[in-house]
């Protein structure tokens, strides 16, 4: 990325910070907060504390970096390394990714490439170019399909958390994630305290996998159909879908069992839920790669997220592109594009200047 990019970069940030900065939402506790962010072109910069949100406001302005985190944790000294800075507790989150839900679409927009050469093919990614032996990436693409399955296991995690857990829906505040996703933060005392260990059991429970085999679940449903009694959590859950598809079906109980697990159970990144130190990017402010802001959805009925996250300016820019798939942003069709300077708006623009797969010419 060269100056002249990382310079434009920069620009387009921070006319978005300058113009809606109220759009930022910092957390209680402000200044028992870890926040850190990533320059343009460099690498992390954490440990640093704000006194107050003026105070974080100005040095985002001042920076306009590619992406901007605060901690779900709070600390007696969020400035000093982490053995030292004593860890007072932290909100449960949970983050769900298109990447890691298996859909169809994948097949159509996720591929490998080459950083040397460009060439480009369908996934799994070789180790080595197959055309000039240079080092290889994948390209995760983003459709409808993939943000539908996402919200649908974001509403997973929240039926999870309000009927098996006894959270308060108010209690859970949902934002898509500025890029393939959404993000979920809990503010429910009974779990600020937990370890990594119960994080890790929460997160492997709506993840399903935490489960008995379905032949030790089918002999379990089979004693308690018997007694009269349904269970609760997983229990209830199989239970009730069994009986909603057991007419009919001619298959065996035990795969309606898995069946039931894989229908209902919430692909969630279990490393970021565990990480009680985590840094989690800051509501209202943009992807780095993406440029989409992390926005709360308190509609999934008023929220559209191929148009809403798109926050920076449409106004034109040319690329020098060396290669980038076709992709969507704001209902509109972009590329495919190799070795060629094109015209694009700046919220398009943007994904690929950050991916170091155009300069600003």
């Amino acid at each position: 990325m060269n100056e002249f990019t990382k310079s434009f970069l920069r620009s387009a940030y921070k006319e978005y910070y300058f113009r809606w900065a109220s759009s930022i939402e910092f957390p209680v506790d402000i200044e028992g907060r870890e926040f850190g962010y990533i320059p343009f072109g460099a690498g992390m910069v954490r440990h640093l504390s704000f006194k107050n949100e003026g105070v974080a406001v100005a040095e985002i302005l001042r920076q306009s970096p590619s992406s901007v985190y605060c901690s779900n944790a709070r600390y007696e000294r969020p400035t000093m390394p982490i053995d030292e800075k004593g860890w007072l507790g932290a909100e449960l989150i949970f983050d769900i990714d298109a990447t890691d839900i298996p859909t169809p679409c994948k097949k159509e927009h996720d591929l490998w490439y080459c950083e040397k050469c460009h060439a480009s093919g369908k996934l799994p990614r070789p180790a080595k170019c197959s055309k000039c032996g240079g080092p290889t990436t994948e390209f995760h693409g983003i459709c409808e399909t993939c943000l539908d399955a996402a919200w649908e296991h974001t509403m997973r995690v929240v039926c999870f958390l309000t009927d098996d857990f006894g959270v308060e829906r108010e209690a859970i505040r949902i934002y898509f994630s500025g890029n393939r996703g959404y993000h979920l933060q809990v503010y429910d005392d009974r779990f600020e305290q937990l370890d990594q260990l119960a994080r890790g059991e929460i997160a492997e429970y709506v993840r399903g996998t935490s489960l008995p085999p379905s032949q030790s679940i089918t002999s379990t449903l089979r004693r308690r159909t018997q007694t009269g009694a349904i269970g609760a959590g997983w229990t209830r859950r199989i239970t009730a879908y069994i009986e909603q598809r057991r007419e009919g079906y001619s298959g065996t109980t035990q795969k309606l069992v898995s069946e039931a697990i894989a229908s209902q159970r919430a692909l969630v990144d279990s490393s970021v839920t565990t990480d009680i130190h985590r840094v989690f990017r800051l509501a209202g402010t943009l992807h780095g790669t993406t440029g989409m802001s992390k926005t709360r959805v308190m509609s999934k009925d008023r929220f559209d997220p191929q148009e809403d996250p798109y926050v920076l300016a449409a106004k034109a820019v040319n690329v020098a592109v060396s290669f980038y798939p076709q992709f969507r942003a704001r209902h509109r069709d972009f590329g495919p594009y190799k070795s060629v300077t094109v015209e694009l708006p700046a919220f398009a623009a943007v994904q690929i200047l950050t991916r170091g797969l155009g300069e600003v010419v």
